[in-house]
């Protein structure tokens, strides 16, 4: 029963090192802010414009927590395509099944 447990580790390894390669970018605030986050959903970046420092600082608070809400959608969908793409099972269908 266990006899390729140690192939399904390195095949587990492997896959997530592949995803944390994943990166995504995303603007906001006509590209005044930048982010950049990996596939294990952490920040790579953040850019702000030095001009956007000038305005509303609760505006500013507001955009920045949407672009990062936003890189985490898009870091989420790229592993997803990755996953399916690796191992041909569809994991944001597989997911949906323990939703509320």
């Amino acid at each position: 029963m266990f006899g390729n447990l140690g192939g399904m580790v390195s095949q587990v390894q492997n896959m997530q090192d592949t995803l944390k390669e994943i990166q995504v970018e995303v603007t906001a605030a006509e590209g005044g802010i930048t982010v950049v986050m990996n596939g294990a959903q952490s920040l790579v970046s953040v850019q702000i414009a030095p001009r956007l420092l000038e305005g509303d600082v609760a505006q500013l608070e507001d955009t920045v927590l949407e672009a990062l809400n936003r890189a985490q959608l898009e870091s989420r969908n790229k592993v997803q395509e990755q996953v399916a793409k690796m191992t041909g099972i569809n994991v944001s269908n597989f997911m949906s099944m323990f939703k509320g």
